[in-house]
């Protein structure tokens, strides 16, 4: 090891608090890289234990061949049961029907199920007892908790009056469900899906019979259905990627600048190292050791944190009495976050520690501070971020004319990552012109002058804490303006489709829309006519709501009754579950951020302590020194949350114009911009507490020393 790794990972463990300041950032990013991996996995692991629909009883699952002859999937059944060696067939039946249950009525899923013998799926009932005849029917339990239903309530199938015995539950009830026996006569509208046979029969001989499509072992099927279950795991894998990838993206640059400031507080030791005769390979390789050093310990802390907070969610899950899922740990995939993690770090610290290297010997005979104040090259940058913007506009231009909803979104968003880059490039400048702009409104007031002329003069430390925040604030505002256009756009296209409170779709027996139309009609509370193949339904003014809902019900019968008021509270929940997922995810961006500029004005404040202890020695107070910090950072927030509102409400409305949505009739959401805007300026405030402490305690005697 040469001698200035040795020097840097002795100061490592002389100072621990610089490593932990400079590895939060990435241990952030790391815990959410690995509990997305986590998150996955679980839910691999309990999709695969749970989504198969073969019964654990059968032996082999049997397709029909979608030819038919007539007699549907029940005679495929009956000729299955008289093969040697069957000792039991169920064939797994589903569909919506109207349900008359008062003010719950409305299209409900039915479903099938032998409720004994080897084939059933169903656990044991919470309330009452399984069906034993015809005419019972279980209820899940989400639907009983919705509806108030229980044993010994009814409710009304197809003209039939159904009494519940037990409550069942059931995996999925994203909608109201029944589940009836396998052969009750009120099932035999519904489709079938799978057949599932029990026993040890000849596989030649259940292929032979007529009407069957293909036969498999119920293992293989087992196999097939959680190759599936991997795959929409794995799918989910590759969403939640883009965002830890931006996580990490937003580490990376905290990371850089954290790593310049560290190394302009070290650049007499640096030059020392030279001095005694540490070559410039050498210096820039200690500097990377120490990136490496703090790469690994942030991801090993952050793997670690997210297996303890998975245990720990999952843990209240149980207590809470739901039915939690096994928490299952990747330990290899972990190990790539980790890796990944030191990756990032080496990365981000790659420039600094190139710069470190050419740090000159004679510096260590200086009384130079930091090298932070050096203007960045604007014969460089700028061409740079010039060309950036050129080609993200010329993407944004063929996202909108390319004519798919995938592939524009996917150009709109590199048009955005190009966007950032050249904010990250330009960076400085904009920091410097807004400090410029700002100064006049400040020029009386003390700590506002000291904030806004070390931003000019720190314009490169700045603009890092800027281009991250105005990161997480894009996305975020790019989002409520997709999520708003996407909701008004759902809106619109019920109100298009669905012209009445109630649509009646023919099915089963009731495929006469006349005939539906009529007896819709000759209820009191009810008004119906026929409309391009549907039974438009209105209630009559004044109508009870429930007993609108049991008279459309009892009307539809077979046919499938849509209640357009529950379809409108559908899309709002669903709207608003695809906004909580998306700011959930966008906000770990936004953390990372913040955390940022916490750390950024923490070294800022370590690496001017002269300079602050000699404003105090000239007369500034202690609050004036702790109001010049947080004027800083309230100027980085409020550049920050222009700057991503701006172009993420842009974006946002190019994403909603590459998916033809365009932009709703109500506009950009203004007023929740505006409150995000207000939001980041408050955090980006609330996030230099520390700092402003520290400052307030630096006394005016540290600049007499200096001088």
């Amino acid at each position: 090891m040469n001698p200035a790794t040795r020097a840097a990972l002795a100061g490592a463990r002389r100072s621990p608090r610089r490593l932990l300041l400079t590895g939060l950032a990435v241990l952030v990013a790391t815990v959410f890289a690995a509990a997305a991996v986590i998150l996955t996995a679980t839910l691999r692991g309990d999709l695969t234990g749970d989504l198969s629909p073969v019964p654990a009883g059968a032996s082999f699952s049997v397709r029909t061949d979608g030819a038919g002859d007539g007699t549907g999937d029940g005679a495929v059944v009956e000729r299955l049961r008289a093969v040697p060696g069957v000792d039991a067939v169920s064939v797994s039946r589903s569909g919506l029907v109207s349900v008359d249950a008062g003010a719950a009525s409305g299209s409900w899923v039915l479903s099938t199920d032998p409720m004994t013998g080897p084939l059933h799926t169903l656990d044991p009932p919470t309330a009452g007892r399984l069906p034993t005849g015809p005419g019972e029917v279980l209820l899940g339990t989400g639907t009983a908790e919705r509806t108030g239903l229980g044993p010994g309530a009814t409710v009304g199938v197809g003209g039939r009056t159904l009494t519940v015995t037990g409550v069942v539950p059931l995996r999925y009830e994203g909608n109201d469900m029944l589940v009836l026996s396998d052969d009750d006569s009120a099932a035999a509208g519904l489709s079938g899906s799978r057949i599932a046979v029990a026993g040890d029969p000849d596989p030649a001989a259940l292929a032979a019979v007529p009407g069957v499509g293909g036969v498999t072992t119920a293992d293989e099927q087992r196999d097939a259905d959680l190759a599936s279950a991997s795959a929409s795991a794995d799918a989910l894998l590759a969403g939640l990627s883009v965002f830890v990838g931006l996580a990490l993206v937003a580490a990376a640059v905290v990371v850089a600048s954290t790593f310049r400031i560290v190394l302009a507080r070290r650049t007499r030791e640096l030059a020392l190292l030279r001095c005694v005769g540490a070559s410039r390979g050498q210096v820039a390789r200690s500097v990377l050791a120490e990136a490496v050093l703090t790469g690994l310990v942030a991801g090993v802390g952050g793997a670690a944190l997210a297996v303890a907070g998975g245990w720990a969610v999952l843990a209240v899950v149980g207590a809470s009495g739901t039915d939690a899922p096994a928490l299952v740990v990747p330990w290899g995939r972990l190990a790539g976050c980790v890796l990944l993690a030191a990756v990032v770090t080496v990365l981000a610290a790659l420039a600094p520690a190139l710069a470190a290297g050419r740090t000159p010997p004679v510096v260590a005979l200086g009384a130079a501070d930091a090298t932070g104040a050096r203007a960045p090259r604007a014969r460089v940058r700028l061409p740079l971020a010039a060309l950036a913007l050129l080609a993200a506009g010329g993407l944004a231009a063929v996202a909108v004319e390319v004519g798919d909803a995938l592939a524009g979104t996917a150009l709109a968003a590199l048009s955005g990552l190009l966007v950032f880059a050249a904010l990250v490039v330009a960076g400085p400048f904009v920091v410097s012109g807004a400090a410029r702009a700002v100064a006049p409104l400040v020029a009386r007031w003390a700590p506002g002058r000291i904030a806004v002329g070390n931003a000019r003069r720190m314009s490169r430390r700045t603009a890092a804490m800027t281009t991250v925040l105005s990161l997480g604030v894009g996305l975020t505002a790019a989002l409520l303006v997709a999520v708003s256009g996407a909701s008004a756009d759902a809106r619109d296209a019920i109100d298009r489709n669905y012209p009445a409170d109630v649509v009646v779709f023919p099915g089963g027996v009731d495929r006469d829309t006349g005939v539906l139309a009529a007896r819709l009609d000759a209820a009191p509370e009810l008004t119906a006519r026929v409309s391009d193949g549907v039974v438009l339904v209105e209630p009559v003014p004044g109508a009870d709501p429930v007993a609108v809902r049991s008279a459309v019900a009892r009307g539809a019968g077979d046919a499938s009754a849509t209640f357009v008021a529950d379809m409108r509270e559908q899309t709002e929940t669903a709207v608003g579950a695809v906004r909580g997922v998306g700011l959930g995810l966008v906000g770990v961006t936004l953390l990372v951020a913040v955390v940022g500029v916490g750390v950024t004005l923490a070294l800022s404040v370590s690496e001017r302590t002269r300079e602050i202890a000699l404003l105090r020695t000239l007369g500034l107070s202690r609050a004036a020194s702790r109001r010049a910090v947080a004027a800083e950072a309230a100027l980085a927030g409020a550049v920050a949350a222009v700057l991503g509102v701006v172009l993420g409400g842009a974006y946002g409305v190019l994403a909603l114009a590459a998916t033809g949505i365009g932009v709703p009739a109500a506009g950009v959401p203004v007023g929740q911009l505006a409150g995000l805007a207000a939001a980041v300026v408050a955090v980006a405030v609330a996030a230099s507490v520390g700092p402003v402490r520290r400052a307030g305690r630096i006394e005016p005697a540290h600049g007499v020393a200096a001088a």
